[in-house]
């Protein structure tokens, strides 16, 4: 019996098995080995970057006490190195602290472009 594509939607859902066939799930399966390859082109997990060395010398340069307890967001705009706090004390506390991390960051390697920080709590 031959039933509305809605109609085999729903007793898709009621048995738990995936919807009518979609274009992507008639691509034939990527093996892992392939995909991995692609991602570390697509996303130059391998080549060097500031994100690479700010996450590889987080300690280094917080120190164990304020590492853990905060973390770098993203790099805006080729030099602008936002941080995630989690609360306002540490948030004030890095901000007298600011020119001396920033220094720090900037003795890295590929890290020399940054030029400000922002920290949000």
């Amino acid at each position: 019996m031959k039933f509305t594509e809605s109609t085999e939607d729903m007793i898709a859902d009621f048995r738990g098995l995936p919807r009518t066939v979609t274009k992507s799930s008639r691509k034939q399966p990527v093996p892992l080995e392939n995909l991995l390859v692609i991602l570390k082109e697509q996303y130059k997990l391998e080549t060097p970057s500031p994100e690479r060395s700010l996450v590889e010398n987080w300690d280094d340069i917080f120190g164990p006490s304020l590492a853990g307890r905060c973390h770098p967001v993203r790099i805006k705009d080729a030099h602008i190195l936002i941080i995630s706090v989690t609360n306002q004390t540490l948030r004030s506390e890095l901000q007298f602290q600011k020119r001396a991390i920033l220094q720090r960051i900037r003795k890295l390697e590929h890290c020399s472009e940054i030029r400000e920080l922002r920290i949000r709590s």
